[in-house]
């Protein structure tokens, strides 16, 4: 009987990872809810919204990129590892990759801003002709495939390694190229998401303040599993070069 009430019990231990990734989810959404409100707002009134968006979205999305690289951070550590609290990890990450995570966050915010502006004035605009409108949704598309595989990888890397931003996008293109068919995988996940979010909003509705309790938590979980093999490949065995054991919990 001792045992079922153990910390150590397995019921136990998945109840509280659970916890943890429901709270890390709800930090994450209070941090980016500047980008919560904006995108609320885009869905409801877009075609008010206008060129707004290409002011409004970047600044709201300045908190998103230290906020994702601090839930991947704590997810992987704390959640799937269980290494550390997952509080503590999350304001460690958050506050260690603030600057780097909110100049990558506005230089994305704006490129997707500016795609979404050429998409809806080559869908929408009568001035437009036909064929270049066509051309114009082309360019979005392939820019936009380019824009989602470095995205993919920029906040999981920001979260392990210190980088420059210049290297920090050169390596995510990098990771995205050489690991293509992952990195498929995750863009399909969140275009997935996106477009059942757009299409079936009526019904999400209805469910939207469970969204940021659950979502971001089970999103960089899953996302996890197909990155942290190829992290693993990246750091190697940390002691192999050191004297002194290190704990490495990454390397797990």
């Amino acid at each position: 009987m001792s045992k079922f009430f153990s910390v150590d019990n397995k019921f136990f231990s998945t109840v509280n990872k659970i916890v943890d990734l429901l709270w890390l989810s709800f930090l994450w959404s209070l941090i980016s809810l500047p980008m919560i409100f904006i995108v609320m707002v885009f869905l409801f009134e877009y075609d008010k919204v206008g060129l707004y968006i290409l002011l409004l979205f970047p600044i709201s999305v300045i908190t998103v990129g230290p906020a994702s690289a601090a839930l991947y951070y704590a997810v992987v550590k704390s959640v799937r590892r269980e290494r550390s609290y997952a509080t503590k990890c999350f304001f460690h990450a958050l506050k260690t990759n603030f600057k780097q995570g909110a100049l990558s966050s506005v230089i994305f915010g704006l490129a997707i801003s500016i795609l979404l502006v050429d998409y809806f004035w080559a869908t929408y605009s009568d001035a437009v002709d036909a064929n270049i409108a066509g051309l114009m949704r082309g360019a979005f598309i392939g820019i936009s495939v380019f824009v989602l595989f470095a995205l993919v990888w920029v906040n999981p890397l920001l979260s392990r390694f210190e980088l420059k931003f210049k290297d920090l996008i050169k390596n995510a293109l990098i990771l995205a190229i050489k690991n293509i068919f992952r990195t498929i995988i995750m863009a399909a996940f969140w275009v997935g998401l996106g477009y059942c979010f757009w299409t079936f909003f009526e019904y999400i509705f209805q469910y939207i303040v469970l969204i940021p309790f659950v979502l971001p938590g089970v999103s960089a979980l899953l996302r996890s599993f197909v990155i942290e093999p190829v992290f693993k490949r990246i750091t190697g065995d940390p002691n192999e070069d050191s004297d002194k054991e290190v704990d490495a919990w990454y390397a797990e």
